[in-house]
């Protein structure tokens, strides 16, 4: 165990009671023995009461006038504001507490210090930094959180209303096939229930009918109607009653705090379009406008006093004359000094490679120094690169310290370290100093010797491989020209073009040519591109821009050295239409560093990313502030303000960046937006800080539980519930947001019904209470999952995928009654999972069959289970099973999921089949004695082929089941045609770390599984081949289930 991750250092959970030494501004030490969840509050009165007994009391002033500081797990100074906190809560290193008076703003203080306990960052660490970047962007980045207060503010009471509920709805209101087939049937109406709870909580309810394309306020008042005629009011009367009472009320679904503020039709509403898919009536709440807005606390923002102060550093630098890039005429040259903190004596001999890249493209050839004796590693070196004004704005070096030994008589290369610096500062200024780099261990499974998408930046770990370089130095500070000259030189080459010009292409090769582009744009994301596509790409550029979304090819065909390549790409940008945030989303990749690339596809998310497809994309768009070369972009400002005007997206945006924070490359980076993200987003950070505390308490309690590991399931039950009730649990766990989703809020955690699973790493079953009046209407409670030790960001991927595969398929009218459950990875192992709810695993549902279920003897368990909970609705639960199960074939199929067994595949009593626990993916299966144990493309047993036939001895003959082929072939090929997507978002998520996700190659599957090069006929080929292979060898699934059943018995 870390010795930092308990309550107190060396410690998981504290004693009961601790002897802290408290010392006094009047000199005195005095000794106090006080519980460990006693209040900071407590113990300062407790204190004071001793304190009379001491000499020299009458020098203290009035306990008011005094705050507490100690040193912290951290190694830091922390000063505490906040009184009502716990002892076991402040992490100290040891039971010391000194009592000091606050120097300083005491709001600015207790703010920092409370966004320090959130982001897991002192401020004061950020504070101390002088790096001029860091202190700009702190300063800059305000302005986005003002513009965010400020437009929440815009319409008083009503636009805070919307930030802190945000509508939960779909993109269009156009409504899937599927849908609008259903309601047609209706003649688009729609019925919904509407309650009433009085101040005495007493119940009425309503049931209205309404067109699906009824707004709120038509519900409002077609409710308002309903109950004047019960209460017999004439028809004019109720008129004047909603008149001039309808704007004042408001809906909410019943159970959360999901709110219909939003004037859409409420079929838009993604609650309502759930009810009208699965046949239920909407439960909505009528409430008073007045008692949300009086709920909602002061929108505040403290402008921190940093922000006031002026750098005179900064003023300098803008001050400074330069001299543009274009005007040096040399080669780029780097000098390779020395290498210290170098541990490879057992090896051969070292040497140092470096190369300028733009993105993934290499811009000229890597250069080497000479071969080193490792105990000696100094070269003094010059390494000369390419043209110095070619250099694009966003080119990086990126260099390795190589070792190379003889093996078999030959010559073995590898890299020991690697690092990468921008050529260019935040401030448009070419490197031009020595520079000392302290690199990074290399990726494991990497095996190229230079890592261009790596992190720029030295390595704070200062025991690391360190290099001196030295860049040549020019009379003054060499800046990036400004866009002007980048205008004028892109009409003077056009110009020159002109006239250079001496032969035009006839209309057949024209045509000839238009033909093959298009066939070049419709490749894939990962396809190659020979020089001859990319010669004719830039050739006909106007050609492309007549196809916006070609964008990313014809990108890929710009030469990135050569000035007047960039300059016309620029002149072309300003006037290329806005694409599809599809497309967009693929400009933000690792490929594509220019700040005027990323800025368009900024700009294409401003005019068409609705806020429900940023929240879907949003684990993508985080893990894209990586590949930006400097702190402050397009895509981080405009991620901020979007998470500071909506709520739900921004507890999103917060827990993608706060999962991170342990990982010291993007730390920094990281943690600078989340603090600015904490200043914008004022009352709200309470709610924030609620959940990283709860987390907090569940971590230290796993990780004491994992210790006692040798304890009986009785007695790790009895120590849960023990530690459960007590007051410090108790109220870190009560009446906060769900980290899952913040329309739940978690009442009164309920320690009997909790329990510590069996598995290795002890995960909670943890359950709350729903403390919303209608909660009965909705769930009495929440279930969660709380792991501590295990990866979820690979789960959080599969998830998100399946859940993106869902949206796609309904779009096209085909729902496939998926369950993509929530998944939140809070920090490094550590996450939390949503508990479906009425779900059985297959392997339980099977033991119920004896020894004969679990292995699969008896093939009717499942469907026999699925009868006897569906007496009333068998048919309904038979179609749910064979639609779900025909996405999760296609889902495991095309995403390669493995390690599938009976007991990470769920059933919900309803009949909706799904899968859990994504451990290994992109065809990284499970293996026995290095033999893979699954050689089937996805799981289709006997049983589960019984339930789609209901019972039949014949499957193959039955339409049912070819009614089951038909959905899996219809929902691959709608999956085929979204194949450039669905490569992307992988692509995207290469710089998160996964294991098995660490190159092209790794997603290089999802293009065999999509057959992209295969024509539509030929993919549904391969398609059923694999269809066949997974029925005809399911005997192989039955062997792998038995010995799993075997093995927990």
């Amino acid at each position: 165990m870390p010795p930092s991750s308990g309550e107190l250092w060396g410690h998981h959970l504290m004693p009961s009671q601790v002897q802290v030494d408290c010392l006094l501004p009047n000199g005195i030490l005095i000794q106090l023995c006080v519980n460990r969840d006693e209040t900071l509050e407590r113990i300062k009165s407790d204190l004071w009461y001793e304190a009379r007994k001491f000499p020299l009391f009458n020098l203290l002033l009035d306990p008011a006038s005094y705050i507490f500081v100690s040193i912290t797990q951290d190694a830091e100074r922390e000063e505490f504001y906040d009184e009502t906190k716990r002892l076991c809560d402040l992490r100290l290193f040891q039971p010391i507490l000194k009592v000091v008076e606050p120097i300083g703003n005491r709001e600015e203080k207790m703010l920092n210090y409370e966004i320090g306990l959130t982001i897991s960052i002192p401020v004061n660490e950020f504070n101390e930094m002088k790096d001029l970047e860091v202190v700009t962007f702190r300063r800059n980045i305000l302005e986005v959180c003002k513009e965010a207060v400020n437009e929440r503010e815009l319409k008083g009471a009503s636009s805070l209303a919307m930030y802190a509920y945000p509508p939960d709805v779909e993109s269009s209101h156009k409504l899937p096939k599927h849908l609008a087939e259903k309601l047609s049937k209706q003649d688009d109406f729609v019925v919904v229930c509407i309650w009433v709870v009085s101040d005495d909580g007493s119940r009425n309810k309503f049931s209205v009918k309404i067109l699906h394309s009824s707004c709120p306020s038509d519900v409002i008042a077609e409710t308002i109607r309903r109950r004047s005629r019960i209460m017999g009011i004439t028809k004019e009367h109720a008129e004047r009653c909603i008149e001039e009472y309808g704007h004042t009320y408001a809906l909410k679904v019943c159970g959360c705090d999901q709110f219909l503020l939003q004037e859409c039709p409420i079929s838009q509403y993604k609650y309502v379009r759930e009810c009208i898919a699965r046949d239920k009536i909407p439960q909505l709440m009528l409430l008073t406008k007045e008692g949300i807005y009086n709920s909602l606390p002061e929108n505040k923002f403290t402008v921190p006093a940093y922000s006031q102060r002026g750098i005179q550093a900064i003023a300098d630098i803008n001050n400074q004359q330069t001299i543009s890039l274009w005007e040096i005429h040399a080669m780029l040259r780097i000098r390779i000094h020395v290498a210290t903190r170098v541990n490879v004596k057992e090896l051969g001999k070292i040497y140092v490679k470096a190369g300028i890249y733009h993105g993934t493209e290499a811009l000229c050839e890597s250069q080497v120094t000479k071969e080193v004796e490792s105990n000696n590693p100094r070269w003094n070196e010059w390494l000369e690169f390419l043209y110095i004004p070619d250099i694009p704005r966003s080119a990086r070096l990126c260099i390795s310290l190589c070792s190379v030994f003889k093996r078999k008589n030959k010559k073995v290369h590898y890299a020991l370290a690697w690092g990468n610096l921008q050529m260019f500062d935040y401030n448009d200024r070419l490197l031009n100093e020595k520079v000392s780099l302290n690199l990074w261990p290399m990726p494991q499974g990497m095996d190229e010797l230079l890592n261009p998408i790596g992190i720029p930046g030295s390595n704070p770990d200062e025991d690391t491989p360190c290099l001196q370089i030295e860049f040549d130095k020019f009379s003054y500070p060499v800046s990036y020209p400004p866009d002007e000259h980048f205008e004028e030189m892109a009409y003077f080459v056009m110009a020159k073009e002109k006239r250079n010009q001496t032969v035009v292409d006839t209309p057949s090769q024209m045509k000839e040519e238009e033909e093959e582009i298009l066939k070049i744009i419709a490749r894939d994301p990962l396809s190659e591109f020979s020089e001859q596509d990319k010669l004719l790409l830039w050739k006909r550029r106007d050609f492309c821009m007549r196809h916006p979304h070609s964008l990313p090819k014809l990108l890929q065909a710009v030469k990135w050295n050569d000035r007047e390549n960039v300059a016309l790409l620029y002149l072309l940008l300003k006037c290329w239409p806005l694409v599809e945030p599809e497309v967009a989303l693929e400009l933000l990749d690792c490929s594509f560093p220019d700040s005027k690339v990323r800025s368009f596809a900024v700009e294409c998310f401003e005019h068409g990313l609705t806020d429900d497809k940023l929240q879907q994309y949003l684990l993508q768009l985080v893990q894209a502030l990586k590949f930006e070369p400097h702190l402050d972009n397009h895509i981080t400002r405009f991620l901020l303000k979007k998470s500071l005007l909506n709520q739900r997206i921004g507890q999103h945006f917060f827990w993608l960046l706060k999962s991170e924070m342990y990982q010291t490359s993007i730390r920094t980076r990281f943690g600078l937006v989340l603090e600015a993200f904490c200043r914008g987003c004022g009352p709200y950070l309470k709610m924030l800080t609620r959940q990283v505390e709860a987390l907090d308490k569940l971590t230290k309690l796993t990780d004491k539980l994992k210790q006692e590991d040798k304890a009986d399931k009785d007695e790790q039950m009895k120590q849960l519930h023990g530690h459960l009730q007590q007051p410090d649990y108790q109220e870190s766990l009560r009446n906060f947001l769900s980290p899952l989703d913040s329309s739940h809020r978690l009442g009164e955690i309920i320690p009997e019904e909790c329990d510590v699973k069996t598995s290795k790493k002890r995960p909670l079953w943890l359950v709350w209470e729903n403390p919303d009046p209608l909660a009965d209407i909705w769930f009495t409670d929440y279930k969660i999952i709380f792991k501590n030790g295990d990866d979820l960001r690979q789960d959080m991927l599969t998830i998100q995928l399946i859940r993106v595969m869902d949206k796609l398929w309904k779009n096209e009218g085909l729902d496939l009654r998926m369950s993509p459950y929530g998944c939140v990875s809070t920090g490094k192992d550590i996450g939390i999972i949503e508990v479906v709810r009425h779900a059985e695993t297959i392997m339980k549902i099977q033991s119920k069959g004896g020894l004969r279920g679990a292995v699969q003897m008896d093939s009717l368990t499942l469907h026999k289970w699925i009868e006897t909970k569906n007496k009333d609705k068998y048919d309904q639960a038979i179609d749910a099973f064979t639609r779900s199960c025909a996405g999760y074939c296609v889902a495991t199929f095309v995403l390669g999921l493995g390690d599938r067994h009976s007991e990470n595949i769920m059933v919900t009593e309803d009949g909706r089949v799904f899968h859990i626990d994504f451990g290994h993916f992109l065809n990284h299966k499970k293996k026995k004695f290095g033999i893979n144990r699954e050689r089937v493309p996805f799981v289709l047993t006997e049983d589960f082929i019984k339930v789609i036939t209901r019972g039949s001895d014949q499957a193959k003959k039955q339409n049912c089941f070819k009614k089951f082929q038909e959905q899996c072939c219809e929902a691959y090929l709608i999956l085929r045609k979204n194949a450039h997507l669905l490569i992307n978002l992988f692509t995207m998520m290469l710089s998160c770390g996964i294991p098995e996700l660490q190159s092209l190659d790794d997603i290089s599957y999802l293009r065999k599984t999509l057959a992209v090069e295969k024509t539509e006929k030929e993919a549904i080929k391969y398609f059923i081949d694999q269809f066949h292979n997974a029925y005809g060898d399911q005997w192989t699934t039955k062997m792998d289930w038995f010995f799993h059943y075997i093995k927990h018995l």
